[in-house]
């Protein structure tokens, strides 16, 4: 089962993303916010809805309501519905999640992550009805982050807030003061001359952006926001959260990186989120990269249709033939040759010396454990 990032240490988050980086063939110019933003479809939410026989018309109005935001074939929404009438023979994953509902009233609406999270923890279970719709599908937090993100924010930092006022208002002085500061600090990638063999591009350079961030502060205990607090804490435990506030720094269409919290937030950590979030993309499987999609029911693709992309459209070279192959690699020289060996070898050297230090640390922590047990 995959582990949600959200349970790690922020180091290993961060030494992620720098051993991503380290491979300079991966990198393209165009930063992690806005490619994330263009390419990255969020990963929609499982929602069960469990009955008994026919349902009511007002029950009926409120699956109506969800199957319009679970969208089409063609368009896919942030939810995936399945309506199961207990009385049949729910398939083996609908009924594994029936049992453990099945003294609830009917009709239930048992809410779970994106399937390929693998988390087993629901984000939320109880009767169906107008509010619970309500709150999954939207609040004013959400709305919010979205707005920012969709008007050209770099990232939007969330500051779920514990109750402690001197706690929370100290995480969001620091957020003020680190990201005023970093906006003047940070420069966007740079692109090389003719790196991506597109006249207009390479001659115009890319639609405007900037690097700019902001937070959001949201109170814990807010009705409004309760599915949305279920989502962002029910993943699994975050070290630190109970101690004070939690941060989520968001980007891309509504994907919140490693929750900050306790001693993992501090300077440092604001400025690591920010380096990733506009710095060039590794451009490689959205998977692979870290952070857990929050469900936003927002049209990405809509919001963004009146804008420029900031991705060029890259032709693929005209087909060559295989002789043609073959005379290439016969002019190719002895010196090109050492320079591609020379190449892999100093990937090799970066890609091993980060897994040495990965173990190393691995076993120094171990070795703390032991010793303080």
């Amino acid at each position: 089962m995959r582990t949600n990032l959200a349970n790690r240490p922020w180091f290993w988050a961060m030494f992620g993303l720098a051993l991503a980086a380290a491979v300079p063939a991966a990198a393209c110019s165009v930063p992690v916010f806005r490619y994330s933003l263009e390419r990255w479809p969020a990963e929609p939410y499982r929602v069960y809805v469990f009955h008994r026989g026919a349902l009511s018309p007002e029950t009926q109005k409120l699956v109506d309501r969800l199957q319009t935001a679970a969208g089409t074939r063609t368009t896919a929404g942030p939810i995936e519905l399945a309506v199961i009438d207990v009385a049949g023979k729910p398939d083996e994953d609908a009924a594994a999640i029936y049992k453990r509902h099945e003294s609830a009233t009917l009709p239930l609406m048992v809410v779970c992550y994106p399937a390929d999270l693998e988390i087993a923890a629901e984000v939320w279970a109880g009767p169906l009805a107008a509010e619970a719709v309500d709150r999954l599908l939207d609040s004013p937090a959400r709305r919010q982050i979205a707005k920012r993100i969709i008007e050209g924010e770099a990232g939007v930092f969330l500051v779920l807030e514990s109750g402690d006022r001197a706690k929370d208002d100290a995480a969001a002085d620091l957020l003020k003061t680190e990201l005023a500061r970093l906006e003047k600090v940070l420069k966007l990638p740079a692109p090389d001359d003719g790196q991506w063999g597109d006249p207009v591009y390479d001659e115009k350079g890319p639609p405007p952006l900037r690097l700019a961030f902001s937070f959001v502060r949201m109170a814990r205990s807010d009705p409004a926001e309760a599915m949305f607090v279920k989502m962002l804490l029910g993943a699994g435990p975050i070290p630190g959260s109970d101690e004070g506030p939690v941060v989520f720094p968001f980007f891309g269409r509504g994907r919140a990186l490693a929750a900050l919290a306790g001693k993992n937030f501090d300077a440092a950590a604001i400025e690591d989120v920010c380096e990733f979030m506009g710095g060039p993309c590794s451009c490689i499987i959205k998977g692979q990269n870290p952070g857990v999609d929050m469900l936003m029911n927002v049209d990405w693709d809509a919001a963004l249709a009146g804008q420029e992309s900031a991705i060029p459209k890259v032709e693929p070279p005209p087909l060559t033939g295989v002789g043609a192959f073959a005379k290439a690699g016969a002019a190719a020289t002895e010196g090109d040759a050492r320079t591609s060996l020379w190449q892999n070898v100093a990937v090799a050297v970066v890609v091993g010396v980060a897994i040495i230090a990965v173990l190393a640390a691995v076993m120094a922590r171990r070795r703390r454990g032991s010793g303080s047990n």
